[in-house]
């Protein structure tokens, strides 16, 4: 009897440990999301604090986590100083800002249009949006979707280390995130693939909302994907007509970016 009831403990204590982990990969499989930590009723919130991060270890909790709906608004905007994109073995283009514009579809994705103002090749001459040539030096990105995934998320030296980033991509059925032309020249640029930027802060509400899209000298875009997900990156194929004249990797650079939530959202990353 002693060695059933022995096993029997055994048993219940893996049975534990596996629910504890099954509890913990639901949670890492939900986030990161945008959401709103509001207070409740004390005893009838999941959490016990103004983050929604940590479960209460006794009775109920004060604040409650609703994740960003398709139902209610919520935007956010935000604007960069200089912004470079790179193609290889293409002249790099210049511009003076970018400019963002979007709001939260769900609690994981976003649509997103970004402005860049002030565009110009590196002969000075000015660079466009071919759905609005008469936007002189302005190139508007098609309607794009962004995504919410871990740059990094590990656990080192004890340290639970987390980054987070927002992909920008063509919005089904388009293919493009834009397409532009630069003045006296017959190529159109079409900018195909995806980009990723750091997104900042985490883990708090707040209406700061601040991306990071980052190239190095050399144009290689950092970071390159989610982890554990396939390189996510730009390309641009350049046209004149019908002709297709080459293609080449391709990155996104904004310098200083700062930006805001129309309202309080926290970006959660963590669950304790």
């Amino acid at each position: 009897m002693k060695g059933i009831r022995t096993m029997g403990a055994c048993l219940l204590a893996a049975l534990s440990i596996v629910a504890i982990a099954a509890s913990s990969a639901l949670a890492a499989n939900t986030l990161p999301e945008a959401g709103r930590c509001v207070k409740v009723p004390i005893g009838t919130g999941a959490y016990n604090s103004g983050t929604c991060l940590a479960h209460p270890t006794k009775g109920g909790g004060s604040w409650e986590w609703i994740p960003v709906s398709g139902t209610e608004k919520q935007t956010f905007t935000g604007s960069g100083t200089e912004t470079t994109m790179t193609t290889v073995g293409h002249p790099t283009i210049k511009c003076i800002d970018a400019n963002f514009n979007g709001e939260y579809t769900g609690p994981k994705t976003a649509t997103v249009t970004v402005e860049f103002q002030g565009c110009q090749n590196p002969t000075g001459a000015l660079c466009q949006s071919v759905q609005n040539p008469n936007n002189n030096s302005e190139i508007t990105t098609l309607p794009l979707e962004a995504e919410l995934g871990f740059i990094k998320n590990e656990v080192k030296e004890g340290k639970t280390l987390v980054v987070v980033g927002l992909d920008l991509k063509p919005q089904p059925p388009l293919t493009e995130l834009a397409a532009y032309k630069c003045a006296g020249s017959n190529e159109t640029a079409h900018v195909t693939g995806s980009v990723i930027g750091r997104v900042s802060p985490i883990n708090k509400m707040t209406t700061t909302l601040n991306l990071t899209y980052l190239a190095t000298r050399g144009g290689e875009q950092r970071p390159q994907q989610f982890e554990g997900g396939p390189v996510d990156t730009l390309s641009t194929t350049f046209t004149n007509g019908l002709e297709t004249l080459g293609s080449g990797a391709s990155s996104l650079n904004i310098h200083t970016y700062a930006g805001s939530n129309t309202n309080p959202l926290e970006i959660k990353a963590i669950q304790k």
